[in-house]
């Protein structure tokens, strides 16, 4: 018996199962800007032109005086692909389309018809319709309570509504023969939120918005009235804030950027009174603060069935403290505050189809705090105390791989990440999402 020939055999036998065919899933949407590659999270998703198909190249198996070609391997199902959150967790902006980013921009989820739910997040979304009106529902967490987010997706303009709740009202009233007292309270616990989003399809552009209110810590106001003597205590734990941002998502082919400004209004005050006279206390988390970002994204490397993508993150928080007096007359004490900081991160992502069921994913990234300047001044009558401090700062590198499986209408994706800068494993984050389509 020929071994040369019966090896050869064998050979052809295996690489023709290992590229057996399987029915490939391919998402439905009703526009080509839905076909871009985009990226998640706090910055939106940018997309990316998709690697030009190369067709497979056949290579002998054996040098052999007759030479037989290995069969090609089975095409891939493509890069660009909508994935769960625990891909791209670095936040490259060229990287493909995830749940997370899609649902920040609403309309890009129209045509969609799928669940996802994040078991390891404890995150779930629906969407359900037709290429006109796609309908969105979403159940996530905000500060330990249940959030839900309700919204419509249409061809080029999605809005959405975030909203979470705990609330309390409390009356009691004594009366005795001499006296009568009431006290009313109401209290808003960490947590509750209301938001509205909206993501549009300006041309060759995205625009998303965000406008929101956050109890950031329970409060809880009071009134008490004691034969005719009021008092009151209030107490306010809130932001109030908005999100904008532009993106060249739709038309991005070699390089994606991203450009926006996060404003929010963070309140810590307390505020006594009684008939004419009152009292407010500043805290000292009370501040204004305005961050423009920039981010950009490119793929280095790209082929039919490989991607590797470099990108930049970078945003500018300059935040303002409210003023803090302390004591009256000559003794008061004046405190100001104010930061300016730069940050930036670096980051990789790369991934690979390994055939048109499995996609493996990693990438790295890290936080480079580039410049930060914060400054007190305390006045105290003719006297003055002012303190600068400078930073700078590269923190510690997290690291994150993962795979995409995909059969049929069923997606399954599993990730793990690390602080890098931690003891080994003792930072490890696990992500885990599944897909069903339909």
């Amino acid at each position: 018996m020929n071994i040369k020939l019966l090896t050869l055999a064998t050979a052809v036998a295996v690489s023709a199962a290992v590229a057996q065919d399987y029915d490939e899933y391919e998402e439905s949407t009703t526009e080509a800007s839905s076909e871009a590659v985009q990226e998640e999270s706090e910055p939106e998703p940018a997309p990316v032109a998709t690697a030009p198909q190369v067709a497979p190249q056949t290579t002998p198996v054996f040098q052999e005086p007759a030479p037989v070609e290995q069969p090609a391997a089975a095409p891939a199902q493509g890069l660009n692909v909508l994935h769960g959150n625990a891909y791209n967790m670095v936040g490259n902006e060229a990287a493909a389309s995830t749940i997370g980013g899609d649902m920040n921009a609403i309309y890009k989820m129209n045509g969609r018809k799928l669940i996802y739910v994040e078991p390891s997040d404890q995150y779930g979304a629906l969407a359900l319709g037709s290429g006109s009106m796609t309908y969105l529902l979403a159940f996530d967490n905000s500060n330990g309570l249940g959030m839900l987010t309700a919204g419509l997706a249409m061809k080029s303009f999605g809005v959405a509504v975030d909203v979470a709740l705990d609330k309390r009202w409390e009356s009691r009233e004594q009366e005795t023969a001499n006296t009568k007292s009431t006290k009313d309270a109401s209290t808003t616990n960490a947590g509750d939120i209301f938001a509205l989003r909206i993501g549009a399809l300006l041309g060759n552009l995205d625009l998303t918005a965000r406008l929101y209110w956050l109890t950031y810590q329970t409060e809880t106001d009071t009134e008490t009235d004691a034969n005719g003597a009021k008092v009151d205590h209030d107490e306010d734990y809130w932001t109030l804030g908005a999100d904008l941002a532009l993106s060249n998502g739709p038309s991005a082919k070699g390089l994606a950027w991203s450009v926006g400004v996060n404003f929010f209004r963070h309140t810590d005050w307390e505020k006594d009174s009684q008939g004419n006279q009152s009292r407010e206390v500043t805290g000292e988390d009370a501040y204004i603060q305005f961050q423009p970002f920039f981010n950009l994204g490119t793929p280095v490397f790209q082929t039919a069935s490989a991607n590797v993508f470099l990108g930049l993150n970078t945003f500018a928080p300059i935040r303002l403290y409210d003023e803090i007096e302390n004591g009256a007359g000559e003794n008061t004490e004046t405190n100001n505050r104010n930061s300016i900081s730069l940050y930036t991160s670096p980051n990789i992502l790369g991934e690979m189809a390994i055939n048109e069921n499995w996609i493996v994913f990693a990438g790295a990234t890290y936080l480079w705090n580039v410049f930060s300047r914060s400054a007190t001044t305390i006045e105290q009558g003719k006297n003055t105390d002012e303190t600068s401090i400078i930073t700078m700062r590269t923190n510690s590198t997290m690291a994150n791989g993962g795979l995409r499986f995909q059969y049929n209408n069923l997606i399954v994706e599993a990730s793990i990440a690390d602080d890098l800068g931690s003891q080994s494993w003792s930072g490890l984050v696990g992500n885990l999402g599944v897909f069903l389509t339909f």
